[in-house]
């Protein structure tokens, strides 16, 4: 199993911040009033059955006790970040997934022999509690009392853990910007362009495309894998809110002991339960959303059985399996309007790239310099767009990477000698126009630009680099403790 990605809180204050920043964010939040330390339950396995292993390496089984300590570290990480907010801001897979990544990086460090020294310890914490250039020591103790409710040793280990893998990081991300790579990005944000275009629409051509029943059937024949149905599964649950989890656990946990469907437990808590359709692996569940995570405990535990309490975004779950479906390929019959369809949209789109081609030919061969003469003498219509820059929806068009790199790396006047299937059809682009960037202004902003890059590029790397540690270390995590 792969560990989940770094999530997009981090990523989004990469970007913001410059790359001396980047180390230095962790710590920032400090100077800000932070209420008590509370470590709150994430997991609940973790409080609850601590001789269960959670994992797995090397053959060496990862007890939950062992991991608790990552959790915490991570718990530490996201409190100097977020305050004691951070439970609304965080979710407990947020954590877990960090707590993942502490692991995996604290074992690399001790493999290749990281260390962080008492006095780079000292260093960091003089560097925190110095508001006015001097190292404040009774606020430094102040905070930890009242405001972490931790003593210094716990802290201080902590710290040097962190600092840890910061260097871990420091040893094996590397990244290099071209100056090209810091202009093309200032481009892309800045520059301008306008473009005329003409459409071979599949709407038009749809009436010349006939189909019959041989054909249909013989699409279906060679194509069925596009008309399998995955798996489904039917789940009756009842979601817990954040806030109202802590009020009931310990009732719901001994009402779980004795309690063999949903209905029944929804009476004994006096909380109302929902009853989904049959949903896929990747299907969003009524009111609660995207999560993976249940689906596929749905899929794994047996028809009329009770899951175990599961986080999901601000709040619990706990369901009931009542029904499910095997992935199965439909008889013809029950699929034939959608083989029509599709079959018809296959022929459309060959139709229409074929005469684009056709006239792209024409074009080059008469050497035609306005993209109006061809519309005319094949009776299409030519529209010209308003302005637009390489991320955004272009009018009439629609958003295409590929049009917006051949747009933007094009001259004034160019007819591009490609065609590109889009959602509507079959378009041949010419550039009208296309806005020089500020040289001043890039200079001014180059650097900036410079360190965006430098982020997005180390947040790439890292996401390689943890799965190389996976794979290094052997890593394998339970979906559920295991005894």
């Amino acid at each position: 199993m792969k560990l989940p990605p770094l999530q997009a809180i981090i990523f989004s204050m990469l970007l913001k911040l410059k790359r001396k920043q980047i180390k230095q964010v962790i710590w920032i939040l400090i100077f800000f009033i932070i209420p008590a330390f509370i470590l709150w339950g994430s997991i609940t396995y973790l409080t609850t059955r601590r001789k269960t292993a959670v994992g797995q390496s090397k053959g060496h089984l990862i007890t939950a006790q062992e991991f608790s300590s990552y959790v915490e570290l991570a718990k530490i990480l996201y409190l100097l970040n977020y305050g004691y907010s951070y439970p609304t801001k965080v979710n407990p897979q947020q954590i877990e997934s960090q707590a993942w990544q502490f692991y995996l990086l604290l074992k690399k460090a001790k493999k290749d022999k990281i260390f962080v020294s008492d006095e780079e310890v000292i260093q960091k914490i003089k560097e925190i509690f110095s508001p006015r250039g001097k190292f404040d020591k009774d606020w430094y103790f102040r905070v930890l009392k009242f405001r972490l409710h931790m003593n210094p040793r716990v802290f201080e280990e902590s710290l040097r853990r962190i600092l840890t893998t910061e260097k871990v990081w420091d040893k094996y991300i590397k990244v290099e910007v071209k100056d090209e790579e810091v202009l093309d990005l200032y481009k892309k944000d800045n520059q301008k362009a306008k473009i005329g275009y003409i459409l071979i629409s599949y709407e038009k051509i749809e009436k010349e495309i006939e189909v019959n029943e041989e054909e249909v059937k013989k699409f279906y024949e060679e194509n069925k894998e596009v008309f399998k149905e995955e798996p489904k599964v039917k789940i009756r649950y009842l979601f817990i809110p954040q806030q109202e989890y802590s009020k009931i656990k310990e009732k719901l946990r001994k009402e779980l002991k004795n309690t063999q469907d949903i209905a029944t437990l929804s009476k004994k808590i006096n909380l109302p339960y929902k009853e989904t359709k049959l949903l896929t692996a990747s299907s969003p569940i009524e009111g609660i959303g995207w999560a993976p995570q249940v689906l596929k405990t749905a899929f794994s535990i047996p028809k009329n059985s009770l899951s175990k309490i599961l986080a999901v975004n601000n709040g619990f779950i706990i369901f009931e399996k009542i029904d499910e479906e095997s992935a199965r390929i439909p008889a013809f019959e029950e699929v034939k309007d959608k083989a029509k369809k599709l079959l018809k949209e296959k022929k459309q789109q060959e139709y229409a790239k074929e005469l684009g081609e056709k006239i792209i030919k024409e074009i080059e061969e008469k050497k035609i310099s306005d993209l109006k003469v061809i519309a005319k003498n094949y009776n299409l219509e030519y529209k010209e767009t308003k302005p637009f820059k390489y991320h955004d929806y272009i009018e009439g068009v629609g958003l295409s990477k590929d049009l917006a790199e051949a747009i933007f790396k094009g001259k004034k006047g160019e007819i591009i000698p490609k065609t590109f299937l889009l959602s509507k059809g079959c378009y041949i682009i010419q550039i009208k126009q296309i806005t020089e960037i500020d040289k001043k202004k890039f200079e001014e902003e180059k650097q900036k630009y410079r360190e965006k890059i430098i982020a997005q590029k180390e947040f790439i790397q890292r996401l390689k680099f943890l799965s190389q540690l996976e794979d290094e270390f052997d890593l394998k995590i339970y979906s559920k403790p295991q005894q």
